[in-house]
């Protein structure tokens, strides 16, 4: 678990991501939260049902850098976010991290401080150097996250732009 501000950064369990994909608030049960805006759609849904729980099953993955990470705004108690690496670092120390907020609670900070909390959660580990994230380039509010927490912008490939942070 990593503790921000407002929020906690909870990895998912195995039986935990499949609580999330059935979509049915069970996971917001089994952890004592309120129903709130979480959805597993699309795209989301595939990445975790075709990549997140096969690498889950692989025991010589770590699930840290494979399993969707959960927001929970512990005043509210409910999930509002939700990020993940794509995998462990690469031969040059660098991980890839993806995000988003819920619809409805977009625009009140949650991903910049989740973001802030697995980049900070990512410096601790000692095989990562580098951290990088793509957006779309229309996507000004994805841009805004990553440059409030440091990243720079290096590449841009047609309608990709693609940040990093050193760490």
């Amino acid at each position: 678990m990593i503790e921000t501000p407002r929020l906690t950064l909870m990895p998912l369990t195995l039986d935990q991501l499949r609580l999330h994909i059935a979509n049915n608030y069970k996971l917001e049960q089994a952890l004592g939260l309120q129903k709130g805006h979480r959805q597993a759609a699309e795209p989301v849904l595939s990445i975790i049902t075709y990549f997140t729980i096969p690498r889950l099953q692989d025991p010589t993955l770590d699930p840290l850098y494979h399993t969707m990470w959960l927001a929970i705004d512990r005043e509210k108690k409910q999930f509002v976010a939700e990020a993940k690496f794509k995998g462990e670092p690469d031969e040059t120390g660098t991980i890839e991290i993806g995000y988003g907020t819920y619809p409805g609670l977009q625009r009140q900070g949650y991903m910049t401080e989740m973001v802030g909390g697995m980049v900070h959660w990512a410096r601790q580990q000692p095989d990562v150097l580098r951290v990088v994230a793509d957006t779309e380039a229309e996507n000004v509010a994805s841009q805004k996250v990553l440059e409030k927490n440091g990243f720079h912008l290096f590449d841009r490939i047609e309608d990709m732009l693609w940040w990093e942070i050193s760490i």
